[in-house]
């Protein structure tokens, strides 16, 4: 059941986020906050992630365990919440919650990579 609401609400939010505003539940972000948190940050991170995976695939080189993509994906969001606080994102708890959160994520999938890779080898 968590699965089927989880992939409702990413269909929603996909494609009518405009009509269906997702409500971020974890504290006072509204739409507008949202709207721009979106623009800096989430966007940018998507971007410089599928940047990243389309160079490497075109220099031929595989990832070496499958906790690398993640720590690509968190530490280009760690980048680009780092770039929008510096460009006037609004900070408040929850930015800085979830620029703790994302780094606490990336130092997890590093370290994970590390000790895969070397089991591999």
């Amino acid at each position: 059941m968590a699965g089927l609401y989880a992939g409702m609400r990413a269909i929603i939010s996909l494609f009518f986020y405009d009509q269906f505003p997702i409500a971020f539940l974890a504290g006072s972000f509204n739409l507008e906050l949202m709207n721009e948190y979106r623009a800096r940050v989430l966007l940018p991170a998507f971007y410089l992630t599928l940047v990243y995976f389309i160079l490497r695939y075109l220099l031929g080189k595989n990832p070496t365990s499958s906790l690398w993509p993640i720590y690509v994906i968190s530490l280009s969001f760690v980048i680009t919440q780092i770039l929008g606080f510096l460009t006037f994102l609004p900070v408040n708890l929850e930015t800085i919650r979830m620029l703790v959160i994302s780094l606490f994520l990336s130092f997890i999938a590093r370290q994970g990579h590390n000790k895969r890779k070397n089991e591999i080898l």
